[in-house]
């Protein structure tokens, strides 16, 4: 009995030793970081932050390269096709669990992608331009109800805020409409000169126009009030439910990718974020940085696609 368990000991070590030796040579050239959405976003920003880090470290170039469209789609259908070694890997927000309940695609979101690392959560606000005159939440829901539509503006349609708009729009019965936009940028650059006098966004994209006064948060759409803004009322304070709806940033790789080099990013990727520059400039725009292990980041992420699948239901969103 003792032979045979030394022989498979044995056998389990020398089956893990390519496993092993890809990891220690990992990366051996550039690994291309894919962004689901435009520049500018909260997506984009980090990535950019990470990737920087993570090329001095490393000693190899990590190259953002963004893919924006269809909410993620288009970057997501990208990644999935290409070889499973590590080094093109995506970068994706909120509706990678997202675009599963609300439209057929063309991979499986669960089955096609190894969960690697969280980055960061921001928070989610409801958004006003500051000439419109409306400054709480009681402002807003007074204008809204003598409207017969009331314009949104979002980085696009199945994103974390566009949900987040539409669940409010079916518990207020305000009259709200989604414009959705190709990117957080755009979005941003049209609620501020008040193209769209409304708008959905997460705090990292939101946050220098908030600080300069030109937009102002009525709402947040997390469980608990943010401390870098505590006078913004909750929507659940407000009297609706189920609003712990955060936007959050993650990265994956192709199913199959080797065990030991998902580990390898997992661990270098958390350094990247917990370094105290990164720290600092994620909760500086009201978020929080991500730190999980793998299996805490799979179960988060396993957990997350439940939990929109019945926000989504219950705010009867479609694919626009």
């Amino acid at each position: 009995m003792k032979m045979k368990s030394r022989l498979k000991q044995l056998l389990t070590l020398l089956a893990a030793v390519p496993a092993i030796a890809a990891a220690e040579g990992y990366p051996a050239k550039p690994v291309t970081l894919v962004v689901a959405y435009a520049p500018g976003g909260m997506t984009d920003i980090l990535t950019r932050r990470i990737a920087a880090d993570l090329q001095t470290r490393l000693g190899k170039p990590f190259v953002v390269e963004n893919k924006p469209g269809a909410t993620g789609q288009i970057a997501t259908e990208y990644v999935s096709r290409q070889k499973p070694d590590g080094y093109t890997v995506l970068v994706g927000a909120t509706s990678h669990v997202i675009n599963p309940v609300i439209k057929k695609l063309p991979y499986d979101a669960r089955k096609d992608f190894e969960p690697i690392a969280l980055l960061a959560v921001s928070p989610n606000f409801l958004l006003v331009n500051a000439n419109q005159g409306i400054k709480t939440f009681a402002d807003f829901k007074s204008y809204a109800q003598k409207q017969p539509s009331v314009p949104y503006g979002t980085a696009g349609a199945g994103g974390a805020p566009h949900i987040v708009g539409e669940l409010l729009r079916a518990q207020s019965g305000l009259p709200l409409m989604h414009v959705s936009y190709r990117g957080a940028g755009p979005a941003m650059t049209d609620l501020v000169s008040g193209q769209v006098p409304f708008g959905m966004a997460e705090s990292v994209t939101a946050n220098a126009y908030l600080q300069s006064g030109k937009i102002i948060p009525l709402a947040i759409a997390s469980a608990q009030r943010q401390s870098r803004y505590p006078d913004v009322p909750t929507l659940n304070e407000l009297g609706y439910k189920g609003f712990d709806l955060n936007t959050w940033v993650g990265v994956y790789a192709p199913a199959g990718t080797p065990a030991d080099i998902v580990q390898a990013l997992n661990t270098e990727i958390r350094k990247a974020a917990m370094q105290q520059a990164t720290q600092d400039y994620i909760r500086s725009t009201g978020s929080e940085p991500g730190d999980m292990d793998l299996a805490q980041y799979r179960k988060f992420v396993s957990d997350e696609m439940d939990k929109w699948q019945a926000v989504i239901t219950q705010a009867g969103v479609k694919d626009e």
